[in-house]
């Protein structure tokens, strides 16, 4: 909210008023640059006879010379007050309404929009603080989500079921095959067997430039990520199978699917492997759309299947160059532990403090890659939108990143 404040000089010929602003959370005050078409001036008549035409004239060719007399006098009466112009509180008050116009985001009172400025403001520092450290690869700015905690960000966007690392180790990671068999074997009997490193792999893979990914989709305010993630690796092999996109439902996977997957609350992507094969397969986006929310089962349209799976492949926990090659035949969904920072990402190759005991997201490996220097970076698919981070992507160091963070199931 900003609060309107009026400062007010007084002439024998002429009044000034000048309405500002006042810092929702420092003293002192300050002229608002755009507030100043709000300034008037107000010319009192004496009270034997009216001004003339040509005094009022008069009166306004001084204007000017008013107003820059009333700025420095209200500056003088706000030092000597001992309170300050606060120019910082100003600009930061343009950026959070810039911020709102870019991601059309409003507030139902004023109270919540000086509490959502509060915390815009504590997040600019973090994000201004951490960009000047040199070392890092990566880099923080706005985004759909500046004016949220950190608190707020992990309860509304991270799953509050946990995918607990030693379940993930009991069923490692693990690959959707396709109901004609797998990528690798070109269809041949299809057997359960982990993934090894003896395979040669490319250097870099993206399996955007190659059409097996659909667009970047926002989960909202719902911990069902596992759901996009199992989605999107399915939408990825489907297209390497068949030659077809198609972008299918989340939705139908978070309504239907069984424990452990527990709709907005978390999920298994293993689990939600099992459900679809058994299910016998998922249906279209379009046919069931996403609602931000976990509801009834709809049968009636889960009914029509486009995509089928029948299995899962392992990948060892925790082994980079089985994942690798995993990867280079098709997306690969993980599980991973988000750190608060993540809330800020803007682009870059990640790498930061996480927790491989808890892994409280998952995402889509989509490919692979490496900076000049040789270091190997993952490219992943995240569920936030496509405002977020490299339109909706992140990179992250491997070793340091990635295998740390990806000891949840995988499809």
């Amino acid at each position: 909210m900003i609060i309107p404040r009026i400062f007010s000089l007084s002439t024998p010929d002429a009044k000034v008023r000048m309405h500002g602003e006042r810092s929702p959370h420092r003293a002192g005050r300050y002229i608002n640059p755009s507030s100043m078409a709000a300034i008037s001036l107000r010319f009192s008549t004496s009270s034997s006879q009216a001004h003339s035409k040509t005094s009022t004239m008069a009166a306004y060719q001084q204007a000017p010379a008013l107003l820059c007399a009333c700025l420095m006098l209200v500056l003088m009466a706000g030092a000597a007050s001992g309170g300050r112009v606060d120019v910082e509180d100003m600009l930061m008050m343009d950026r959070f309404r810039a911020w709102q116009a870019t991601y059309n985001r409003s507030y139902l009172t004023a109270a919540e929009r000086l509490r959502r400025f509060e915390v815009y403001r504590q997040n600019m520092e973090l994000i201004e603080a951490t960009n000047r450290r040199a070392e890092l690869s990566y880099q923080l700015g706005e985004t759909p989500f500046t004016d949220l905690t950190s608190e707020e960000f992990l309860a509304t966007h991270t799953m509050s079921t946990r995918l607990h690392a030693s379940e993930a180790a009991r069923r490692h990671r693990e690959l959707i095959t396709t109901h004609a068999g797998p990528v690798s074997d070109g269809g041949r009997q299809w057997n359960r067997r982990n993934y090894t490193t003896d395979l040669d792999v490319p250097e870099s893979v993206d399996w955007r430039t190659k059409g097996a990914v659909t667009t970047v989709k926002d989960q909202g305010a719902c911990g069902g990520c596992w759901s996009f993630a199992t989605v999107a690796a399915i939408e990825g092999l489907h297209k390497i199978r068949t030659g077809q996109l198609v972008s299918l439902s989340e939705q139908e996977v978070l309504d239907c699917s069984s424990p452990p997957n527990n709709g907005c609350h978390g999920g298994n992507p293993a689990a939600a492997i099992d459900w679809v094969s058994a299910n016998g397969g998922l249906t279209t986006e379009s046919d069931y759309p996403y609602e931000g929310r976990q509801g009834k089962c709809k049968l009636d349209k889960a009914r029509n299947h486009v995509a089928k799976i029948r299995g899962r492949k392992l990948v060892d926990q925790n082994n980079e160059a089985a994942l690798e090659v995993a990867v280079a035949q098709q997306p690969v969904a993980v599980g991973m532990n988000v750190h608060p920072i993540q809330q800020h990402y803007k682009s870059g190759v990640f790498h930061g403090p996480c927790d491989p005991e808890d892994l409280n997201h998952a995402v889509t490996m989509v490919g692979y890659g490496a900076e000049s220097g040789g270091r190997k970076y993952w490219i992943v698919k995240n569920s936030w939108g496509e405002k977020w981070g490299e339109k909706g992507y992140f990179r992250g160091f491997a070793s340091r990143g990635a295998s740390r963070t990806s000891g949840a199931p995988a499809v």
